[in-house]
C-alpha cells in the first residue's frame, strides 16, 4: 500500500506544484524510511527520480531547482539507508556510489553524505 502512495505522489502533476509534490514526497521518504519499509522506500526513490528526469526534460530550471531544494534535506538524511537498499536489491556498488556522487554534483548534497553512505554500504558488506 504504502509503494502505491509512493507512486500517486507522483501521479498529481495538475493538481499540485513540483514543489508542493516535492515536499510531500520529502514527508513520505524520511516517514518511509523510519519505518523500514524497504520496498516502498525504492520505490519512491525511483519516483523521485522519474519526476526529477521529467523536469530536466522539460526545460524549467527553476522547477528543477526548486524540486530539488524540496528534497534536499531528505534525501542527505536517508541516503546511507537508501544505498545499503539499492545494494541489497542487488545494484553494483560502483552504481549506488556513481548515484550518491551525482547528488554532491547536481543536487547540493554535501560530502559528508556521501562518506556517511560508503561506510554504511561497507559495515553492511562485512
Amino acid at each position: 500500500m504504502t509503494a502505491a502512495v509512493a507512486v500517486s505522489l507522483v501521479g498529481c502533476n495538475n493538481t499540485t506544484s513540483g514543489k508542493s509534490q516535492a515536499e510531500n514526497m520529502a514527508k513520505e521518504l524520511d516517514r518511509l524510511c523510519e519505518m523500514k519499509d524497504s520496498a516502498a522506500v525504492i520505490a519512491l526513490d525511483d519516483s523521485i527520480h522519474s519526476m526529477e528526469n521529467r523536469l530536466i526534460a522539460a526545460g524549467d530550471s527553476a522547477a528543477i531547482a526548486d524540486f530539488r531544494k524540496a528534497l534536499k534535506e531528505s534525501r542527505k538524511r536517508n541516503a546511507p539507508y537508501i544505498a545499503t537498499l539499492r545494494m541489497n536489491a542487488g545494484a553494483k556498488k560502483e552504481e549506488v556510489l556513481n548515484d550518491i556522487a551525482k547528488d554532491v554534483m547536481k543536487r547540493g548534497v554535501d560530502i559528508a553524505t556521501v562518506t556517511d553512505a560508503i561506510d554504511e554500504i561497507n559495515e553492511n558488506e562485512k
